[in-house]
């Protein structure tokens, strides 16, 4: 009778774990992925759904991003360029990932700053 409740128990004890390790898809979505803006600089938003945390990073040192990370939800995510005096043009790549667990969705908003004329 021992080993019969012990195998009773031990089948439950699999079957909850088992159904505990469901897998988790992170979906993003982002309202506008590319914007320009001229040389006086200014800013730009774009709309970032997440079902997962998320965090905004970016290489330019001149630019800000707010909100910089977040829960699940929909932001607006704000991105401030300042003025620029080259006579090139600058591209400003935000990436915005989603994680949750080993499962990661990545999204970009990219910004062109034209030269001045």
């Amino acid at each position: 009778m021992t080993l019969k409740r012990f195998f009773i128990v031990a089948l439950a004890a699999a079957a909850l774990l088992l159904s505990s390790c469901e897998e988790y898809d992170v979906n993003t979505n982002l309202g506008t992925s590319l914007a320009e803006i001229g040389p006086e600089g200014g800013v730009r938003t774009t709309t970032f759904i997440s079902n997962a945390s998320w965090e905004a990073t970016w290489d330019a040192e001149d630019i800000t991003v707010e909100p910089t990370s977040g829960i699940a939800g929909t932001y607006t995510v704000t991105v401030t360029i300042p003025a620029s005096t080259l006579d090139v043009e600058r591209t400003f790549k935000i990436q915005l990932k989603a994680r949750y667990g080993s499962d990661m969705s990545t999204r970009y908003f990219t910004i062109t700053q034209h030269p001045q004329r």
